[in-house]
């Protein structure tokens, strides 16, 4: 009986170190399942930590980029209403150059005038004479004035051509961002 006993005994210690193993194995499988999902955790959390990082970033650039679009919008208003006054200031200097023209054309007439009548007396042709010096001065202002005229205009065009300049880099400045 003793024998049976030693077996039995024997039997149990080996169904106890069975147990044993089964134990450890089957910790060894939770501890590895524990340690992935602490590992994919701690992915998770420097994945979401960099994406909020990107959200506050792209957020600071999308001000950036508010900021920049309002400061164009105003150099565009200011733009658009200087090239509106400089149409504008260009169209009444076009009107005063035809109205100088029409005075030239005025005044010519009348030398003609006076010319075809200095030749019936000298009273007339000294009167005449008179007068053709003081239009040809007037011709002469005129002239000078149209010629002004003419200079400003051609100021007026530059500084227009300028600033459109200015504003098409300013475009393409915006358009590149």
């Amino acid at each position: 009986m003793k024998r049976a006993l030693i077996s039995l005994l024997v039997l149990i210690s080996l169904a106890l170190c069975g147990i044993c193993v089964f134990q450890w194995q089957r910790e060894f499988r939770l501890r590895a399942t524990i340690e992935n999902l602490s590992n994919l955790l701690i992915a998770e959390n420097k994945a979401r930590v960099a994406a909020e990082e990107k959200v506050e970033q792209y957020g600071r650039e999308i001000e950036r980029l508010n900021t920049l679009r309002k400061e164009i919008e105003v150099r565009l208003l200011d733009a658009t209403e200087q090239i509106q006054l400089l149409n504008d200031d260009q169209a009444a200097r076009g009107f005063s150059i035809a109205v100088l023209m029409n005075e030239t054309i005025r005044s010519s007439n009348e030398l003609e005038a006076y010319k075809r009548l200095a030749g019936q007396g000298n009273d007339a042709l000294k009167k005449h004479n008179d007068t053709v010096t003081a239009q040809n001065s007037a011709i002469e202002k005129a002239n000078t004035q149209l010629k002004q005229l003419v200079k400003e205009r051609d100021d007026a065009i530059t500084q227009l051509n300028a600033r459109t300049q200015e504003f098409n880099e300013l475009v393409q400045k915006y358009n590149k961002k």
